[in-house]
């Protein structure tokens, strides 16, 4: 939703909070519901006749209840079970919520079974600020539409559903309304319209998983301003685009604002390398009167009269992969749609599609409008104001939830950013589902995995943590060099350090300009590029003599600088680490240069590159050249990669990490994986050592040279066969990991 102005599926119940707790028997998994409502815009608001048949999959035994969720000036006529009328005793209507019991109890879990829901009734008025729920308004002189936006909870206000971010309706809805001739219904999917007199009945059919919140309709006297979109990644589809507008709204201004979408989506798919997720359906806009903004229906934008810009269209067509495809499953959460939109509107589509001028003034007023107080998190969703208009000083989940999408952007950098964001929005379990912020820092977790980062102080942070921040950068420059020290101050007091990156645009002698990027953590400087540890100052060689520098040029970080001081004393610590495998054991050597006296390194090692433990400590002595040299053996190497780094301790009570240096044990050696034929052309098996398989399941992760996910799941034991045949040819990392989190890797090269 826009308002003008302004796998491994790791999501847990512990933090849900959607509709509400479920005030009946929710033990049951929506697969797909039929919706037919007579109405007629002309007349009044009042549905006529309804009618709901709900098929689920039972997930307990015993089920002798079913609810849903109905408000309570909707008027339930009758309910029929297997073909039956079920007696008014055998359900209540109370407190918004539809009880009914089964004559007897569903004995076996995973039963499919239905219920059919008849009703009538003139759904509330919606009372707060933002657009929400069931809507009737005159749109011309005599002339009336009926709309609906169910964004956050407010679908159970014209039909009985599960109201919930927990449960998606997997197999899709039919909704067929009838109308008076001349009137044409927006909705989810695709279209089916037939005539009988003068009457009309317009059938939507979606079948692809669906948060009930998504399901709309609107009806008004359309027009359809049409047109196809050749998309589509490994074969060309003509994408139909149906934008129904008022006679008075199909105008050539809003006519040009659409054509927008032919370029925006061939745009989003190349950028995501991910196609348009409704392929097989639509894509398209109904326009419905001035409340104020839009609202991501899926495959199908709700447009207000008064929103149609460029900016605002690309806005929405985003939530058709964040939002829709994957959808947050806690309001509190919104960002994980609102903030993907946001950035999209503001970044993305400018970057992709304008000037670079207007792409950075774009960036620039992104960034400026992040408050000194916020958070990206929504601390009250009481109602639909509180999730969507919250006070900018409380809650920002559009524009903070954006430059924290900026930001990661900016650590990454391009390539594993979206790589990252590729493997989120495809990775199994999770596609068409519902998402968590878990789940989003598991994939960008695994572009930095290799550098050592860890991601999950950053997303403790930026979104919970209130405010951004500012820093005192003092510097040096020396002859193609230049030393750069940060000092954090959060604009509110009591949030802790931020880790965040850093971008610092230099200038000088010889050409020189580049943009270099640190990674603060906790206070020590780090390398994006490289994961190497500066301490507490960073030096960079250059091509020439720095003469200027701006801090975060391009406007990517929520940070800006208090002050810019050249010191020519700071101090100085580079620390060079390396490890490879010897004959049964792993060899360790390091060498810093430093101008702080050292006092010694502990030694520390890890399975998995984030969780380090100590394994030795030396005595840190100088060299004659005033470097510190050491080595150390390690007796007791992993059957897959080990993972090392060394900490300095400063005599004067700092410390500064080196960066994570890693050794493979899985090519050579008992008990190693083996990739059978290695290279492979059509398919390979994997040979898995017993004391790995022992502890299933097994889960299988293949990527190729540039971190891209090409296959993932879980495997069985023994020796199977991965087919491969339709790889581009080069090299792939085939890691497996068991429940104990012990990995195995192999390279294998494809034909």
């Amino acid at each position: 939703m826009k308002t003008v102005p302004t796998s491994i599926l790791l999501c847990t119940m512990s933090c849900f909070t959607g509709f509400a707790a479920f005030a009946y028997p929710s033990t049951y998994n929506v697969i797909y519901d039929r919706i037919s409502l007579t109405v007629n815009p002309a007349l009044s608001a009042a549905i006529t006749s309804g009618s709901v048949t709900t098929y689920f999959n039972t997930t307990a035994p015993a089920l002798a209840q079913i609810g849903f969720d109905l408000d309570q000036a909707m008027n339930v006529t009758s309910i029929v079970y297997h073909g039956s009328a079920l007696p008014a005793e055998d359900y209540s209507h109370a407190g918004n919520v539809l009880l009914i019991s089964f004559p007897a109890a569903i004995a076996v879990k995973g039963t499919r079974d239905s219920v059919t829901i008849n009703y009538h009734g003139t759904p509330v008025t919606p009372t707060t600020s933002i657009p929400s729920g069931y809507n009737r308004a005159q749109h011309s002189s005599g002339n009336y539409i009926i709309y609906t936006l169910s964004e956050s909870f407010t679908g159970h206000d014209w039909w009985p559903c599960k109201d919930s971010l927990v449960d998606k309706i997997d197999s899709g809805v039919d909704m067929i309304v009838t109308t008076p001739t001349g009137y044409m219904v927006g909705g989810n999917g695709v279209l089916i319209q037939t005539t009988s007199g003068s009457i009309q009945i317009s059938t939507w059919k979606t079948r692809v998983p669906i948060a009930t919140y998504l399901v709309n309709f609107s009806v008004a006297n359309y027009q359809d301003y049409a047109f196809t979109i050749n998309t589509g990644l490994t074969s060309r589809t003509a994408l139909p685009v149906h934008n129904f507008l008022f006679p008075e709204g199909n105008t050539t201004t809003n006519q040009n604002a659409l054509n927008v979408i032919s370029s925006l989506i061939p745009a989003y798919v190349n950028l995501l390398n991910t196609d348009y997720p409704y392929l097989k359906e639509k894509y398209g806009t109904a326009e419905c009167t001035n409340f104020g903004g839009a609202l991501e229906v899926q495959t199908m934008t709700f447009v207000a009269s008064g929103a149609y810009t460029a900016s605002i269209l690309a806005h929405e067509l985003s939530h058709q992969w964040f939002g829709d495809k994957l959808t947050t499953n806690d309001w509190h959460m919104i960002w994980l749609n609102e903030g993907f939109a946001e950035y999209f509107q503001y970044v993305i589509y400018p970057q992709q599609l304008q000037s670079a001028s207007t792409a950075l003034a774009a960036r620039q007023s992104l960034k400026t409008s992040v408050t000194n107080t916020s958070t990206t998190v929504v601390s009250s969703i009481a109602n639909v104001d509180n999730i969507f208009i919250p006070s900018s000083s409380l809650n920002q989940p559009y524009e903070k939830g954006a430059m924290t999408l900026s930001m990661l952007r900016a650590w990454l950098g391009d390539t594993h950013f979206y790589t990252a964001l590729y493997n989120y929005v495809n990775a199994p379990g999770l596609a068409y589902n519902f998402t968590s912020v878990d789940s989003l820092k598991y994939y960008m977790q695994q572009q930095v995995q290799g550098l050592g980062f860890d991601l999950n102080n950053f997303f403790q942070e930026w979104v919970n943590n209130k405010g951004r921040v500012t820093y005192a950068v003092n510097y040096d420059y020396v002859k193609n060099g230049i030393y750069l020290n940060l000092v954090q101050s959060p604009t509110v007091s009591g949030q802790g350090h931020f880790d965040m990156p850093v971008p610092i645009e230099i200038k000088g002698t010889g050409g020189l300009d580049t943009t270099v990027v640190l990674i603060d953590q906790g206070g020590t400087l780090y390398n994006s590029a490289t994961g190497a540890a500066f301490g507490s100052v960073a030096h960079f060689n250059l091509s020439g003599t720095p003469t200027s520098m701006t801090f975060d040029p391009n406007s990517v970080v929520l940070a800006t600088a208090s002050s810019m001081t050249q010191i020519s004393t700071l101090p100085l610590m580079d620390i060079q680490l390396k490890a490879m495998p010897g004959a049964g054991v792993n060899l360790l050597s390091w060498n810093v240069t430093t101008n702080l006296p050292l006092q010694s390194f502990v030694i520390e090692k890890s399975a998995d590159g984030t969780q380090f433990s100590s394994i030795g400590q030396q005595e840190a002595i100088a060299s004659a050249n005033g470097q510190y040299l050491g080595s150390f053996t390690d007796p007791d190497p992993g059957r897959g990669a080990d993972f090392y780094r060394i900490l300095a301790l400063e005599q004067g009570g700092g410390q500064t990490y080196s960066a994570i240096s890693e050794v493979n044990g899985t090519a050579a050696g008992p008990g190693a994986l083996t990739v059978l034929p290695n290279p492979a052309t059509g398919s390979f098996s994997l040979s898995i050592p017993a004391t790995f398989s022992d502890h299933l399941p097994l889960n299988l992760v293949i990527y190729d040279a540039s971190g891209q996910v090409v296959k993932m799941g879980q495997i069985p034991c023994g020796t199977p066969v991965i087919p491969c045949d339709e790889w581009a040819p080069g090299i792939y990392m085939v890691l497996l990991i068991n429940d104990r989190n012990q990995r195995a890797y192999q390279k294998m090269i494809k034909k």
